[in-house]
């Protein structure tokens, strides 16, 4: 079989390459790589299992194969460790060179730009006008830093996301000046990126001038592959229905732009080498109009291939190898690893699947529609945990829905481009077709949305055993061969033994789960038991309409049971705000309930309610939802987990003072503690010591965010933590925590987590 595909062998040690001198950080496995190739290179030349094929043919294939192994990994390597002494960050002013631009519709500019040290960084700014080469020099004015991780639980890791294009920093650019642009013919280069940006919008516009904003985002996303006007809402829709790939021009748009063309052809009696000529020309136009991304690129380079040879394997293996020739980062994307495994899963197990389905006498067009989808669905097993895959009926019915809407969207998208061009005063009829498959789009992916926010949990299952689970599904379903005869008992045997494990921790999985989230400079902390959730606070109405948000559809949260909400300031409030104008609130209890004359009201609630509620039915409808609770009450979450409400015993204002304390009980083997104290300062901590209040816990949330002014050396020391914990934005206006805060836990011994430098803290008992 490898005998009569001879690129399939080179293109899996370039990708071996490229995983092993990424994850090593190091040339080394490049060159094992190069010799073991060399010497098998010899030894076929020795013994040459094919006598058509010289010696020489060989020698000089395997010298080009090990300079591009070689040329990998210096190049990866090299990447990975051109860093800059810390002392150089935030220095304000960076001397560069612009690596490559790529223009929005947004009005958005981002480069990559290479600094003096070889380091690699990203810059995003807004600029109307492209007015930079690749080649360019210039000087930025902002600071330079690390890209921020992952900070709470199913969010992206933007550092590793960044670092998997050999990208290592990000500037925050103020302004700039240009010391020297580069001179014709590289300037040729960003001409050409102009023009192609500037072909993509008068396009755009010309189809999309009597859409509305929703429906211009979703034509620029699926039919151009520029998400940059998809509002968060639509975004998480898709996110939810599982659809995310159809906001990114894939193989699946790929086929629709093409699946008239041969039509056409043939209509036209088009001869053989022609006919690939024009293949050829409309996939580049199709490139050109897409942005040329990763899944572009290889859907294109597929389909020459596969026009030209007739053999899939032999053209996705040449496609990997091109890609990663012009990129030996490409292969480290999930993108990349996600479209390469939909790919093969439908060339290898359509045929199996189709069988099956015909047997329950299903029609053959509905038969070919259904199979590729059912079989990327499967081919994209190791990748479920990524993607938050909810493995039912629904969504994989949603999935085909959308995946035929989005090619149908892309097939009618050329017509209309014409003729919206040659009739621009039909325009709003002639885009009738498009608009219809985009609006049937919307509405599958939204009730997706919405039946995935109300269904319970995504997998969460670990890599490990997606991983194996994919392969004995792709071993299952290849034909019968050695491969499959050697490989088949033992994969399962480990599927067996990891499923398992799974198993295991499943049943011994927590009685409580405790999630200090990361939302900047604010407060949030979830609960999770398996009879009710709370939150207690939620940050502020940003952080609660996406961080908060996206964290409680990671647990598979539809309406939190319980709120607590400290106090009235918006850093620990607003997040209520948001969640309640989304309905996925029951109740919010907090020490200070407003009445609803105006002149009753505190201060701090003025303050939120002019800042969080945007009209009065907002507010209404988060006023009912307020709930008194005051010292001696308690909150039953679990038999084994309650909340205790410590202060204030009278209601008294919105204000930090007047802050929720609350204390967190889990009964387990041993009984743990926690202690919530909102933003209560020296005075609070003194009059609660006064009180004789017991405050000896386990876990303290430290007050205000570490502030100077909370947390007092007498404090701790009656509370007498193991750890304490602080709720803190990175690089915040206030300073916070305080080096006089970081003392005193330091000097009694407290094991201290922050959300700035940790992302989420999660606690599990």
């Amino acid at each position: 079989m490898l005998a009569k595909r001879p690129v399939v062998i080179p293109a899996f040690l370039i990708i071996l390459c490229s995983f092993t001198c990424y994850y090593s950080a190091s040339f080394l496995p490049s060159l094992l790589i190069s010799i073991l190739a060399a010497a098998s290179g010899i030894y076929y030349s020795l013994y040459p299992v094919d006598r058509k094929i010289s010696g020489i043919s060989v020698f000089l294939v395997v010298i080009m194969l090990c300079s591009v192994l070689t040329y990998i990994g210096f190049f990866i390597s090299s990447r990975l460790n051109a860093v800059i002494e810390n002392g150089h960050l935030d220095s304000g002013k960076q001397q560069c060179v612009v690596m490559s631009v790529s223009y929005d519709l947004s009005g958005n500019l981002d480069m990559t730009v290479r600094l003096d040290s070889g380091a690699l960084a990203k810059v995003r700014f807004y600029c109307e006008h492209g007015v930079f080469d690749p080649g360019d020099q210039l000087i930025l004015f902002g600071n330079i830093r690390e890209p921020d991780k992952a900070g709470n639980p199913g969010e992206t890791d933007y550092r590793e996301y960044l670092r998997k294009k050999g990208i290592i920093y990000t500037i925050s650019c103020d302004r700039y000046s240009v010391v020297s642009e580069v001179d014709f013919p590289i300037a040729v280069t960003g001409f050409l990126q102009r023009l192609f940006f500037e072909f993509r919008s008068s396009v755009f516009e010309a189809v999309t001038a009597s859409f509305d904003e929703r429906f211009k985002a979703l034509t620029a996303a699926v039919c151009i592959g520029d998400r940059s006007l998809i509002s968060k809402s639509v975004e998480r829709d898709f996110r939810l229905s599982c659809c995310s790939h159809l906001l990114a021009v894939s193989g699946t748009h790929f086929s629709g732009f093409l699946v008239c063309l041969p039509l056409i052809l043939k209509a036209l009696n088009i001869r053989r080498k022609n006919e690939l000529l024009t293949h050829v020309v409309f996939c580049i136009l199709i490139g050109c109009l897409t942005g040329w991304s990763d899944s572009v690129t290889r859907a294109a380079i597929m389909s020459i291939c596969v026009i030209a040879d007739r053999e899939w394997l032999s053209a996705l293996s040449l496609a990997s190898m091109i890609m990663i020739v012009a990129d030996p980062f490409c292969a480290l994307s999930s993108g990349f690893q996600m479209s390469f495994c939909a790919v093969i899963a439908i060339k290898v197990y359509s045929v199996k699947i189709s069988s099956l389905l015909i047997r329950f006498h299903l029609n053959e067009g509905i038969v070919n529609l259904i199979s590729p989808a059912v079989s990327a669905f499967l081919g994209m097993i190791p990748f479920w945990s990524e993607t938050s895959m909810r493995p039912d009926p629904e969504h994989l019915l949603i999935q085909i829905a959308g995946s035929f809407l989005a090619g149908c969207a892309c097939t009618f998208f050329v017509p209309c481009v014409i003729l919206c061009h040659l009739l621009p005063f039909w325009d709003r009829y002639l885009s009738s077709p498009l608009l219809l498959c985009l609006d049937a789009l919307y509405k599958f992916v939204a009730a997706g949305g919405s039946l995935s926010v109300k269904s319970g949990m995504p997998v969460h299952l670990s890599k490990c055993l997606l991983v194996i689970l994919g392969l004995v599904v792709f071993l299952y379903m290849i034909p019968p061969c050695m491969f499959r005869k050697i490989f088949m008992k033992p994969t399962a045997a480990v599927l067996a033994f990891a499923i398992g494990l799974e198993s295991f921790s499943v049943l011994k999985r927590s009685d409580c789960r405790v999630v200090f989230a990361d939302v900047g400079q604010g407060d949030c902390c979830l609960i999770i038991t398996p009879d009710k959730t709370c939150l207690i606070d939620a940050g502020t109405y940003k952080e609660g309409s996406s961080t908060v948000c996206d964290l409680l559809d990671y647990y598979g949260i539809y309406q939190v049971d319980y709120c607590v909400m400290s106090h009235w300031d918006s850093d620990h409030a607003g997040g209520f705000a948001a969640l309640s104008d989304q309905g996925r609130v029951k109740s919010i209890l907090t020490s200070y309930v407003p009445s609803s004359d105006d002149k009753d009201k505190d201060k701090d609630v003025q303050e939120f309610l002019i800042s969080n509620c945007s009209d009065p039915e907002s507010e209404l409808s988060f006023r009912l939802k307020l709930s008194m609770v005051l010292a001696g009450d308690r909150i039953d979450l679990s038999d084994s987990v309650y909340l205790d409400v410590l202060y204030p015993s009278v209601s008294s204002g919105g204000g930090n003072e007047s802050s929720l304390v609350v204390m967190l009980h889990i009964i387990g083997k041993e009984e743990t503690s926690i202690l919530f104290t909102g933003d209560i300062g020296t005075t609070t901590e003194t009059l609660l010591i006064e009180k004789g209040i017991d405050l000896d816990c386990d876990i303290l949330k430290v007050a205000h965010h570490g502030s100077k002014y909370s947390s007092s050396g007498e404090f701790i020391e009656v509370c007498s933590p193991d750890i304490a914990v602080i709720s803190v934005g990175a690089h915040n206006f206030y300073g916070h925590p305080s080096p006089q805060t970081l003392s005193r836990f330091d000097s009694y011994g407290c094991e201290i987590f922050r959300t700035d430098t940790e992302g989420a803290v999660v606690l599990e008992y």
